[in-house]
């Protein structure tokens, strides 16, 4: 729109934390035409209900580990294999779910895949930290596993 940064006034009046949920810009692009094309501030609010129809449920997901160790419990290896639910639209927290699947562990032999899926549901949307709990929790109950089948005490 040919706007220098400095001629922009944004007064964000969010309450509460957004948990992921804040993460799409919704009315911003809108104020910031009208408002250029009225030369007047402009204000904007969603009701309950269009806060509801703009959002949608967290991604559904289905992980794959792999973990290779030794009896000691030296991990030497990771892979996992993420699938997220986009929705109708793509657009799924898979990303953020490859970054942080194995964050906890210093491996040199990682490999991890990650697909975002296109299902006949509503789009998904960001809930606290989008992607990483769904692709932690499969990490995590693989290290259980492993840990039980080499006789350690996962905890």
């Amino acid at each position: 729109m040919n706007l220098e940064l400095g001629q922009l006034k944004v007064v964000a009046s969010e309450i509460g934390g957004g948990f992921g949920g804040k993460t799409t810009v919704y009315l911003e692009p809108v104020a910031l035409i009208l408002s250029k094309k009225s030369g007047r501030p402009v204000k904007m609010a969603m009701s309950r209900q269009d806060v509801f129809r703009a959002s949608g449920p967290a991604s559904a997901s289905q992980s794959h580990i792999k973990i290779g160790a030794k009896m000691d419990g030296t991990i030497t290896a990771m892979q996992a294999t993420l699938h997220y639910e986009a929705g109708a639209f793509q657009g799924s927290p898979m990303g953020p779910g490859c970054m942080t699947v194995f964050t906890p562990y210093d491996v040199e032999n990682l490999y991890v895949e990650g697909f975002d899926v296109v299902v006949n549901k509503p789009k998904v949307a960001a809930y606290r930290a989008p992607g990483a709990p769904q692709s932690e929790f499969a990490a995590e109950m693989a290290v259980n596993e492993l840990a039980k089948k080499i006789g350690m005490d996962p905890d």
